[in-house]
């Protein structure tokens, strides 16, 4: 699934930056009421860059499929920037994930070219899975479904494990890409900073929900950061939110079902809001773009 690198900094060029999909939505006050502590998420990508000053604190031992000799660091990128984006560390320096008490499981399935082979993606989400997870987020894959990636998926769901995937940079006129459109997982499509849907973002009837997916600053190898642009980078910032929303639903023993993704779907398409004005809104946008600051309004109600 491509994306598009805009910049690169270094980690003395990027001291603590919130990027515009943090606050746009608030998201400072929501960590007034958690910050995703006590969440595991497992990235299944190109790794993660385990010495990053920004992710070293909220990374877990992970996995490497590509090479089972070597670990999961990130030779690519892709996977890193998304890790930062769900967990970097609020500690002064670089950036702040949507969720930065959140913890991420680096599961290494895609190579240095951003390819994988399907056999190690689902090895990876079925490994990712017995390891206990709330959550796989997958920022990859194809427009075409793959059996053995389904039955993993279902094989994860059957664990209470809850899925999430990007939909896909083909453009608007096409279909979310698989894993997205399984019915088992949770399809995240992109907007910019108007809240406008991407021009990139695959769209369809098999799309969940719309978050910030373009000019996103985040980690990359080695010790850096990078602005880069994709249905990749807004599928992590739905997965933070739904680290803080579970977060604060074990904390506060709250009385509320999340252990599907029907159950995260329920309660999310009650706290959107629309992008511009489409004629099949249901197409264009699934049930609109997640925002934090209704999920907020409602927890402070409870």
């Amino acid at each position: 699934m491509p994306y598009k690198r805009e910049d690169i900094l270094s980690i003395q060029d990027a001291k603590q930056k919130l990027g515009w999909e943090i606050t746009a939505f608030d998201l400072p006050k929501t960590w007034n009421l958690t910050q995703g502590e006590g969440t595991v998420v497992a990235v299944l990508d190109t790794g993660a860059d385990l010495q990053h000053e920004d992710l070293v604190e909220n990374l877990l031992p992970g996995k490497n499929f590509v090479n089972k000799k070597s670990s999961p660091q990130d030779d690519q990128g892709h996977g890193s920037h998304v890790t930062g984006i769900i967990c970097a560390s609020n500690n002064e320096k670089g950036i702040v994930g949507v969720a930065p008490k959140a913890k991420v499981i680096p599961v290494k399935v895609l190579d240095k070219s951003g390819s994988g082979d399907v056999k190690n993606v689902a090895d990876g989400i079925k490994w990712a899975a017995d390891q206990g997870v709330d959550f796989i987020t997958m920022s990859l894959g194809s427009p075409s479904p793959v059996s053995i990636v389904h039955k993993a998926i279902q094989y994860a769901v059957s664990k209470g494990v809850v899925v999430w995937c990007a939909a896909g940079n083909a453009g608007q006129t096409h279909n979310i890409f698989y894993p997205a459109a399984y019915p088992e997982t949770i399809g995240i499509g992109a907007i910019d900073e108007k809240f406008d849907r991407a021009n990139f973002s695959c769209t369809g009837p098999d799309l969940d929900f719309l978050a910030p997916g373009v000019k996103i600053l985040s980690t990359v190898p080695t010790n850096w950061y990078a602005i880069l642009s994709g249905t990749s980078m807004a599928n992590p910032f739905a997965v933070g939110i739904g680290c803080l929303l579970l977060s604060y639903k074990r904390k506060n023993n709250l009385p509320l079902a999340l252990s599907s993704s029907k159950d995260y779907i329920d309660f999310l398409k009650n706290h959107t809001i629309p992008t511009s004005s489409f004629a099949n809104k249901s197409f264009f946008e699934g049930f609109g773009i997640i925002d934090p600051r209704k999920m907020q309004e409602w927890l402070l109600a409870k």
